[in-house]
């Protein structure tokens, strides 16, 4: 008899811990998918966009602010036309650094209100000579369709790198497109480019995602590296 109610008593413990895990691992399956035109901080969205927050290495620093504008140098990195930003940047070490600009690195307006937040969609290198000071303008793409265009008067900061699912899916699928205008003879080329990444970008950010008959007709339009 005893031996029949350790039995029951085992089951009943077994049941109970299968139909725990089950839980658990259907929360975790039922996790709402992210949607296009509603991640937080993007199109029109309150909130800033998610992800890790960008930090430059040692001896790596930020001068003075970050203005909407291209600064008056040669130097220019990324592809985009609605977010410009001129950053300053003092390398305090007694070598050169290669600063890596990652992609998916956005470029947070402090007046968000009015003005675009920049996303920039592909890697991108800057060489800081030792102990200089080196201007650079960084283009970027716009993530808030409805917003201001970036100009001298707004102020930027550099954000966070976007996790979001989504804009990752993209960022991936322009990895190897040539998108710089440094990749294109005629500037006329580079700006139909430039102008179709922006629509795929605001698919995203600004309205219901990624038609993929759509994408795909965009993207075989791309050269590829």
């Amino acid at each position: 008899m005893k031996m029949k109610q350790s039995f029951v008593l085992l089951t009943m413990a077994l049941c109970m811990a299968f139909s725990m895990n089950a839980c658990k691992k259907g929360s975790g399956d039922n996790k709402p998918a992210e949607q296009a035109g509603k991640i937080p901080g993007m199109g029109e969205n309150t909130g800033t966009p998610n992800g890790e927050q960008f930090v430059l290495p040692t001896g790596i620093s930020v001068v003075g602010t970050i203005k909407g504008d291209d600064c008056d140098t040669v130097y220019q990195v990324g592809s985009g036309s609605l977010v410009e930003v001129c950053v300053a940047l003092f390398n305090s070490k007694q070598e050169d650094v290669t600063l890596v600009i990652p992609a998916g690195l956005v470029i947070l307006a402090t007046n968000a209100q009015e003005y675009q937040h920049g996303i920039v969609i592909q890697e991108t290198r800057i060489t800081l000579k030792a102990n200089k000071l080196t201007r650079v303008s960084i283009d970027s793409y716009c993530i808030n369709a409805t917003k201001h265009a970036s100009r001298e008067s707004a102020i930027y900061t550099l954000g966070p790198v976007s996790n979001s699912t989504l804009m990752r899916e993209l960022i991936n699928l322009l990895k190897n497109k040539k998108l710089e205008e440094s990749e294109y003879p005629e500037y006329g080329d580079y700006m139909d480019v430039n102008s179709d990444v922006q629509d795929l970008v605001w698919l995203v950010t600004d309205h219901d995602g990624l038609d993929r008959a759509t994408l795909n007709a965009i993207l075989a339009t791309i050269p590829n590296r």
